[in-house]
């Protein structure tokens, strides 16, 4: 059958000729695909300051904008923009508080904070376990990412089922 090309933003299969990848590459849905694949990973603040330079679509109040995130209107509502501001300004105000250093300057940190030893961990039925690592709380006063943070109870919010694992 000869090799073929997918498309990750179009889920198409395209034979895997230059010209034809090209052409596809070119054609207005996949460029439309791949600015709102984009679109998701912008940070609030750089999507405020590129919508705030734009004029609202008219057509895409109408419904009948075919451009989607190539237009160059605003498909933000004034309601979306001023949401778009406030978590701006509570993300600046956030993160305002702790400089955050560089990640090999963290990374050495943190290394040099490490607190010797095993963690023991007690629960409600009285087992004890031993962990090999210990929570930094250097760790809370930076902005890291949710895989860095310190896991509380509240954090696991979904029902107990008793039926579980019986059976």
């Amino acid at each position: 059958m000869g090799k073929r090309y997918l498309c990750d933003y179009c889920h198409k299969s395209l034979v895997a000729a230059p010209s034809v990848v090209r052409t596809h590459q070119r054609g207005l849905l996949h460029q439309q695909l791949v600015q709102e694949h984009y679109q998701q990973c912008k940070d609030p603040d750089v999507i405020l300051a590129e919508e705030a330079l734009k004029k609202p679509c008219l057509r895409f109040a109408n419904g009948s904008c075919s451009f989607g995130g190539l237009c160059r209107y605003s498909h933000y509502s004034n309601e979306e923009l001023d949401n778009l501001r406030r978590a701006v300004a509570v993300t600046k105000a956030n993160s305002g508080s702790v400089p955050q250093p560089p990640p090999e300057g963290l990374c050495q940190e943190l290394q040099r904070l490490r607190p010797p030893g095993l963690a023991v961990s007690y629960n409600a039925d009285g087992e004890t376990s031993l962990f090999p690592w210990k929570y930094n709380v250097a760790f809370d006063k930076y902005a890291l990412p949710p895989s860095l943070k310190r896991m509380d109870d509240d954090d696991f919010s979904f029902p107990c089922n008793p039926e579980w694992g019986l059976g």
